[in-house]
């Protein structure tokens, strides 16, 4: 979610907690509690595994949640906001592992909008990092390919600077490009999500998503990448 708007329903909560008085002061603010195996932990809750299962506890908006959020392997990559996990899948043929599978979904109920996608949407890749911001998703691969995922597209992905080859939608997911002039470790540091032209209210609304990066490192401030328009929803809101 939009660390802005985030942040205003946060500043709610507090408000009307504090108008309430007595009542704020006998309930306790919800926690997550400590989890063996646990992946990431943050002042709005945890994710962990158990079993071959991920699972997710937070404390957004002051209601605590605790969800499956779905399967997990030895080797997966994770990405944990207070409202939005993206998480990587090994799958194993023959004994080696082939690729990455692709899993996103909130962690308020436990939806899934990505449910085991191939990491480039028409091929297998290994992932290298994965990222998770507001209802987006986003990874870079060991083989130097970007990808950037949103929940609810609404219009096509345009090309932010010159890429390989212009963006193009396939469902969720858009990639962005393929670069070797630097390690993927170093390509996923450059890479900056955000959003512009928001419009909506706390329970849902669209926004322009942009993913940019800096593919090349004699020229670290030229960004490119894609805006794609996209849409949002609150759970549990209404």
């Amino acid at each position: 979610m939009d660390p802005r708007r985030l942040a205003l329903a946060f500043a709610t909560v507090v408000a009307l907690l504090a108008l309430s008085g007595g009542v704020a002061q006998a309930k306790a603010a919800p926690k997550c509690p400590a989890k063996p195996l646990t992946l990431y932990h943050d002042s709005y809750g945890r994710a962990w595994h158990t079993n071959g299962s991920l699972y997710s506890c937070t404390t957004v908006y002051a209601h605590k949640r605790v969800v499956r959020l779905g399967p997990w392997k030895t080797g997966g990559k994770l990405a944990w906001t207070a409202t939005h996990a993206a998480w990587s899948v090994p799958l194993t043929r023959d004994g080696h592992v082939v690729g990455d599978r692709i899993y996103a979904g909130s962690t308020e109920d436990g939806r899934r909008w990505l449910l085991g996608t191939r990491a480039l949407g028409a091929a297998e890749a290994r992932i290298q990092r994965i990222f998770a911001w507001d209802a987006t998703a986003a990874w870079v691969t060991k083989d130097g390919a970007v990808v950037f995922a949103l929940q609810d597209p609404e219009d096509a992905p345009t090309a932010i600077g010159t890429l390989p080859t212009p963006p193009v939608a396939r469902s969720h997911l858009t990639v962005v490009g393929a670069w070797t002039a630097q390690t993927p470790t170093d390509l996923g540091r450059t890479v900056q999500i955000d959003s512009t032209d928001e419009d909506g209210d706390e329970c849902g609304g669209a926004a322009d998503y942009r993913l940019t990066l800096a593919p090349d490192p004699t020229a670290p401030t030229t960004r490119v990448g894609v805006t794609w328009p996209g849409g949002w929803s609150r759970p549990f809101c209404g």
